[in-house]
């Protein structure tokens, strides 16, 4: 059955998803289905019958007017290219690796600032200098990577520039890959933000401690904490996007559609506002954390949350692309 299923919705994959089309692909899977059970009572073995249903209902001109369908209606909704599974493996793989790159690129620009707390406690200016050299270079790897997996990435513009579908059989593929990176999510995410909370326990601990230096010690195991934490939410939360992406390119215009409205990605001009709007709270984040550190006042940099909540919105509003939706 499963066989006859993937043929069907082959057949409707770039059709309208009009009511018409959709009331026929119901009416002909009904009639597949009674047929492939007829054929199976008979004693026909499942190959013989799958072969006699698709031979038998598998041209949709012929089966036009018993269905109902006109040719207005079930013509395709434009000339658009099915990605192969190849293809499909190779854009799942090249999202994990993007996710992680990301991800590290966070951690670097997070953890830049733990020379300068470590080299602070130290109370030697030629060491504090170097304390702030070794920021800008450690920062500077992190948005090197973040330049490098974006031109990685690129190579699959035409995914999301042009117009293309995913067969059924590619969908089953992508759905059991989701699965188990939705599980992988989960765990990081869930690490993720349990550092993040706990990454205060140093800072408070060494702060007790009546010895010089060792506040900014504390300091920079916090930030050590907090940076592999954001790197586990970021790489959790980018895990899914490459599938995403594919389960949401039939769209809601096709009879194919794989994802519902509600559950699809929202999507950027290019791979640099996707990455910008990835990066966007752990960048935040790490900026709270470093203006507070800096300052230390906590009772006024509260207001950096919801000034980024704001700008958060006003960046989407920009960066979002609403040619895409459907």
């Amino acid at each position: 059955m499963d066989t006859i299923k993937s043929y069907l919705e082959t057949m409707f994959a770039n059709l309208p998803a009009t009511t018409e089309v959709l009331k026929a692909k119901d009416e002909l899977w009904g009639m597949m289905e009674d047929k492939y059970n007829e054929l199976i009572s008979e004693g026909k073995s499942e190959n013989e019958a799958v072969g006699t249903v698709i031979s038998e209902f598998g041209n949709l001109d012929e089966l036009a007017e018993t269905l109902g369908l006109n040719r207005q209606s079930s013509a395709p909704v434009d000339n658009r290219r099915t990605l192969t599974q190849d293809e499909a493996r190779s854009f799942v793989s090249a999202g994990s690796r993007h996710a992680f790159l990301t991800a590290l690129g966070v951690f670097l620009c997070i953890f830049s600032v733990v020379p300068v707390a470590v080299c602070s406690a130290i109370h030697n200016n030629f060491i504090e200098t170097m304390g702030t050299v070794a920021l800008f270079i450690i920062a500077a790897f992190g948005v090197g990577i973040f330049i490098i997996t974006n031109s990685l990435m690129s190579k699959y513009d035409y995914i999301k520039k042009h117009e293309c579908i995913i067969d059924y059989a590619t969908v089953g593929y992508v759905q059991d890959k989701k699965e188990q990176l939705r599980n992988i999510s989960i765990v990081c995410r869930t690490l993720g933000i349990i550092m993040c909370i706990i990454s205060f326990v140093p800072a408070a601990v060494f702060d007790a401690i009546p010895i010089q230096g060792l506040d900014d010690i504390g300091g920079a195991a916090m930030i050590c904490i907090v940076s592999v934490g954001v790197f586990l939410i970021v790489f959790g939360s980018m895990a899914e996007t490459s599938c995403k992406t594919l389960l949401a390119l039939n769209g809601d215009n096709v009879a194919g559609s794989y994802v519902k409205k509600e559950n699809k990605e929202v999507r950027y001009i290019n791979n640099t506002a996707t990455t910008i709007m990835s990066v966007f709270w752990p960048t935040v984040t790490c900026i709270y954390l470093s203006v507070s550190f800096i300052t230390f006042a906590w009772a006024l940099t509260w207001v950096i949350w919801p000034i980024a909540a704001v700008i958060h919105a006003i960046f989407k509003s920009i960066l979002k692309d609403d040619s895409m939706e459907v």
